[in-house]
């Protein structure tokens, strides 16, 4: 794979088992979730998955907008208290010019929309592995300057997740956002609620280990 300078995704999450439980917990998401998107997730390559990889074509809807295809690929989680990730993504809704994600895989980087890539991912050996579909409300916290997002989705092992995130620009940055988000989930007394297993985790578990 050619050698890329990509972002750092830190992400803590806590589970819940209803919104309600989750907003008394939580009081501050009422006016942190500012957005509501019914999205469907589909996961390519099961050799990348198995080496900690992720490969993911996502197509979301906004209520009021133009439906969007995302592309999203996110490296090995180095992270110890939290999910620590090299991510890309690139909207893919139309002609996608130049794909740093396809050319980090070895394929063309200059190709058209959805399918073209699709079909360009499994030239490569990436064939679909497994889907879900679902809702979040996704929004940003000022005051804590972190973004935020609750996951609806019934099918993983905790029917209700809520996220927190930094980007970090270099893994000595997402190693003290770690920290601080660790260090908020401790003081929002969330300590027995922390869910290691990201959602694509928990999806393959109930794909293929059940």
């Amino acid at each position: 794979m050619a050698n890329f300078k990509t972002p750092f995704e830190v992400e803590v999450r806590c589970h819940f088992e209803t919104c309600n439980e989750t907003f008394k917990a939580l009081p501050f998401l009422h006016s942190s979730l500012q957005r509501e998107v019914s999205w469907a997730g589909t996961f390519y390559g099961l050799k990348l998955f198995k080496l900690g990889q992720l490969l993911r074509v996502s197509d979301d809807v906004i209520a009021g907008e133009e439906p969007k295809c995302f592309l999203g690929w996110k490296g090995r989680d180095v992270g110890k208290l939290a999910n620590i990730r090299e991510e890309l993504e690139e909207e893919i809704s139309a002609e996608i010019v130049n794909s740093t994600i396809l050319k980090r895989l070895g394929g063309r980087g200059r190709i058209g929309a959805r399918n073209e890539i699709i079909q360009e991912l499994e030239r490569l050996g990436h064939h679909r592995l497994m889907a879900y579909q679902g809702t979040s409300l996704v929004g940003h916290d000022e005051p804590l300057g972190i973004k935020v997002k609750l996951i609806n989705c019934p099918v993983l092992k905790w029917p209700i997740i809520v996220e927190f995130e930094k980007i970090a620009r270099t893994e000595e940055e997402a190693r003290q956002f770690e920290k601080e988000l660790y260090e908020l989930s401790r003081q929002l007394g969330l300590e027995n609620r922390l869910v290691r297993e990201e959602p694509p985790t928990q999806l393959y578990a109930a794909v293929f280990e059940t």
